[in-house]
């Protein structure tokens, strides 16, 4: 009894508690590869915005971001034909943006906080902890010798996608996301008032109208966090104004495989 005891205690510790540790071990490169592989299937490109409005839109917000976070990794974003409310990042830098967080936003600093809010978790690497919890240390480390297993390991990142990360990392992400926001001059505040809204909207709609949501259900306790971000805010002077999303913004996917042309213009 107590050597199947000690054996489970191994495979518990072999499958879930060392893998996400060993994160320090991998090369970022690795990252890298797994986001760039997932991301056409989380992310295809018959999805994304033809109008280059809501790119140049989001890039504008998080160019500060990406300055202040000097980060080894380079962040790319794409902004998908979506009425989610939602934004999620694969390991490597790979930022999705869906249209319906920009149209829910009031203004630019609700979008920026939820921009770095993801780009925390990009740098604090909690994707790539995800996927070594799935598929366990032997088969990340397969990749960074040359080993087969890099199309397993994306498909495992594209299963993250829409699950929450544990609560210890979106305090992680919040915390990260509000000292980035800081560090590039812009109010925090825009992280308490966005998740305030949309949480008022949420509890008032029917269970069957919630799911746009996708935004709450994946980042936990909004209130709880809206008050810690409104004491942090409360003692900081902004020195950036960021741009509100512009009135005309427009997002037509191709709806086409990828690298075809639209030609819903056509006559």
């Amino acid at each position: 009894m107590l050597a199947l005891l000690g054996i489970a205690v191994v495979l518990w510790l072999v499958m879930w508690v060392l893998p996400p540790r060993m994160v320090g071990f991998v090369p970022t490169t690795v990252d890298v590869e797994i986001g760039e592989s997932s991301w056409e299937e989380v992310a295809p490109a018959a999805t994304h915005c033809t109008d280059p409005g809501p790119l140049a839109y989001v890039e504008e917000l998080a160019q500060p971001l990406v300055d202040e976070a000097n980060s080894e990794f380079e962040f790319q974003f794409v902004v998908v034909e979506s009425e989610e409310i939602n934004a999620f990042a694969l390991p490597g830098g790979f930022v999705t943006v869906n249209m319906g967080l920009l149209e829910a936003a009031e203004n630019g600093e609700e979008i920026a906080a939820v921009l770095s809010h993801e780009m925390t978790h990009v740098t604090n690497r909690h994707g790539m902890r995800a996927v070594m919890r799935r598929l366990g240390a032997v088969t990340v480390l397969s990749v960074m010798f040359g080993g087969t297993g890099l199309e397993t390991i994306a498909y495992a990142a594209e299963g993250l996608v829409g699950q929450a990360h544990s609560r210890d990392q979106e305090r992680d992400a919040d915390d990260g996301g509000r000292e980035l926001l800081m560090a590039a001059g812009v109010d925090p505040i825009g992280m308490a008032t966005f998740f305030e809204r949309l949480e008022e909207e949420y509890e008032a709609m029917p269970e069957g109208m919630r799911r746009g949501f996708a935004v709450l259900s994946t980042h936990p306790d909004p209130g709880e966090r809206a008050e810690t971000t409104r004491e942090i805010a409360a003692g900081f002077t902004a020195t950036r104004d960021l741009p509100d999303p512009p009135a005309n913004l427009r997002c037509h996917a191709s709806d086409e495989p990828s690298g075809e042309p639209a030609d819903d213009d056509q006559p």
